[in-house]
C-alpha cells in the first residue's frame, strides 16, 4: 500500500496526532482529580502503594508508615488503603515495589510546589497531586505512543500502523486506564516497553554503548513496576532467531557485543539498588517478597477463564485483541524475525498471568495486567492489517467495519464501568448480558443486575480452591 500523506504529513503522524488530542480530551473531560480525598480519588486501592514511597520520603520523611497513625487529624488510614505489609521483624513495608513511583517523581515534586504556591493542602494527596499523577500517565502515554509508531514502522507502512495504534489505544482497556484509572501502572509500563523494544532493536542493529546502558535501564524500571514483566526479555533473547542459522547468528552477535550486554545488565542493576537498600532497612534482607502469602498456582492455572470468563476476561472484554492471536500467522509469513519472539512471549505470558491466584486481578475492567504487553501484541496485529488491507475492498471495508465496532464497544463499556454498570470483579454471563449496551439502569434494574452478580470467594482464591 503506498505511503499516504497530507500536506507533507504521514498519516501515520496525522493519527498520533489525532490520537493526543483525543486522550487530551478524555482525560480533561472526567476531570478525575477533581475528587482527591473523596471515594472516588485517583490516589486509591494499588495507586496508594505504588504512590506511598513518594510522600513518606518527600512530606514525612518517615518510610516506616509511622506517620499514618502520627497524624490522627488527617485521617489517613480511613481515607487511603496504603496495602503497606508486616514483615517478620514487624516493619511496615509498601507492598509494591517502587518502579512506579519513580515514574511519578518529577510530576509528585511539581505537584508539591504547586500545593505550597497555590494554597492547597501540601500532604501529598489534594487537589494538585491528583492532577500531575492524571498528567504523568498522559505524558507516558503519548511518549509510548510515539514510539510504538516508530516501533511498528520498523516492519509496517502507514496504513496499518495507524490503524494498529487507533486499535490498542481506543480498542482495548489502556483506554480505560489511562483515563478513568489514569495512576494505575498499566500506561507507564505501556510506555516503557514500546521504548523498550524500539530501543533494542536499534541497539541490535548497531550495537553501541549508550544504547546498552539506556536498554538496560529501561528494563530495570519495567521490572521494578511490575516484577512479573521481566518476562518481556523474551523478545530479545529471541529476536531474530526463526532457523539453525540464524540461532547460531543471534549467539555469535551476542557474543561479539558481550561488553555491551554486560554493560546493560549492570545498567539494569543499577534502578534496583534503591528498592534493596528499602529492603534491606526496613526487614534486614535485601531480597523481600513484599506479596507474603499471595502465590502463582502454575499447576492450576486458569486460562480459559482469564481469557474468556464475564469476570474480567481478557478477549471478552478486549475482543479487538483477537487480532493479535490471528495476526501470529501473517508474522510467520512474512516477519519470520518477531514471530518466535511474539509468539513464546504471548503464549509464556498467558499462561504465567492466569497462574496468579486471583487471576481476574480484583478490581479490574478487562484483564488489566495484559496492557502491559499491547506493544508486542501490536506486532501481530500490524501484520494482520497490512495483508487484510492489500485484499479486497469488500474485506478491507469488512475488517475496517469490524475495528471500528470492536472500538465502539470499548469505549462504551470503559463508559459502563466508570459508571458502575460493568460490576469490578463479579460480573457473569447473566449480569453481563442484563447490561449490555445499557447506558444507564434504573433502580429496579440495579436491584435486579446485583442479584445476577457472582462475587468470587477470595480466601479460597487464595489457597488455591475454585473461587
Amino acid at each position: 500500500m503506498k505511503h499516504i500523506s497530507i500536506k507533507n504529513i504521514s498519516f501515520s503522524k496525522f493519527t498520533l496526532a489525532f490520537l493526543f488530542i483525543f486522550m487530551i480530551c478524555s482525560v480533561f473531560s472526567l476531570k478525575r482529580w477533581s475528587m482527591a480525598e473523596t471515594p472516588q480519588k485517583i490516589i486509591n486501592w494499588d495507586v496508594t502503594s505504588y504512590y506511598s514511597y513518594l510522600p513518606a520520603i518527600f512530606i514525612y520523611h518517615d518510610i516506616t508508615f509511622e506517620f499514618i497513625k502520627k497524624y490522627p487529624e488527617k485521617n489517613f488510614g480511613e481515607k487511603h488503603e496504603f496495602f503497606y505489609q508486616t514483615a517478620p521483624n514487624g516493619s511496615k513495608v509498601a507492598k509494591f515495589t517502587m518502579g512506579t513511583a519513580i515514574m511519578y517523581t518529577p510530576f509528585f515534586l511539581i505537584a508539591h510546589l504547586s500545593a505550597h504556591l497555590f494554597h492547597y493542602e501540601a500532604n501529598g494527596f489534594s487537589i494538585p497531586y491528583e492532577f500531575f499523577l492524571a498528567i504523568s500517565s498522559l505524558f507516558y502515554l503519548l511518549i509510548g505512543l510515539i514510539f510504538l509508531r516508530k516501533l511498528l514502522l520498523l516492519f509496517f507502512n502507514e496504513v496499518a500502523t495507524s490503524i494498529t495504534l487507533i486499535s490498542i489505544i481506543l480498542g482495548t482497556n489502556l483506554y480505560y486506564y489511562s483515563t478513568s484509572e489514569p495512576a494505575m501502572s498499566h500506561a507507564y509500563s505501556f510506555s516503557l516497553v514500546s521504548i523498550f523494544l524500539y530501543q533494542f532493536i536499534k541497539w541490535y542493529e548497531n550495537p553501541n554503548y549508550k544504547k546498552s546502558i539506556l536498554i538496560g535501564l529501561l528494563f530495570g524500571v519495567i521490572v521494578l513496576i511490575r516484577p512479573v514483566n521481566c518476562i518481556i526479555l523474551i523478545f530479545p533473547l529471541l529476536y531474530g532467531i526463526y532457523s539453525k542459522r540464524t540461532f547460531i547468528d543471534k549467539l555469535n552477535i551476542l557474543t561479539s557485543n558481550r561488553k555491551h550486554v554486560v554493560i546493560a545488565a549492570f545498567s539494569n542493576f543499577l534502578v534496583f539498588i534503591p528498592q534493596l537498600f528499602y529492603w534491606k532497612y526496613l526487614t534486614g534482607h535485601w531480597l523481600f517478597y513484599s506479596y507474603l502469602n499471595e502465590t502463582f498456582y502454575f499447576n492450576h492455572p486458569h486460562i480459559l477463564s482469564g481469557l474468556f470468563s464475564y469476570r474480567n476476561g481478557w478477549l471478552t472484554y478486549t475482543p479487538i485483541m483477537i487480532f493479535a492471536f490471528v495476526g501470529m500467522i501473517f508474522l510467520l509469513k512474512k516477519h519470520k524475525n518477531i514471530i518466535l519472539p511474539a509468539l513464546f512471549f504471548l503464549l509464556i505470558n498467558i499462561y504465567v498471568a492466569y497462574s496468579w491466584w486471583t487471576w481476574w486481578y480484583g478490581g479490574s475492567f478487562g484483564s488489566r495486567p495484559m496492557i502491559d504487553t499491547y506493544p508486542i501484541m501490536a506486532l501481530p496485529i500490524a501484520a494482520l492489517f497490512q495483508t487484510v488491507l492489500n485484499k479486497s475492498k469488500f474485506i478491507s471495508i469488512s475488517l475496517i467495519i469490524i475495528v471500528a465496532a470492536f472500538i465502539g464497544l470499548n469505549l462504551f463499556q470503559s463508559f459502563q464501568k466508570r459508571t458502575g454498570i460493568i460490576h469490578w470483579d463479579a460480573m457473569s454471563k447473566e449480569s453481563y448480558w442484563y447490561v449490555f449496551l445499557k447506558s444507564d439502569l434504573t433502580f429496579d434494574e440495579r436491584v435486579a443486575h446485583d442479584k445476577l452478580l457472582v462475587h468470587p470467594d477470595y480466601n479460597n482464591a487464595l489457597l488455591g480452591k475454585e473461587e
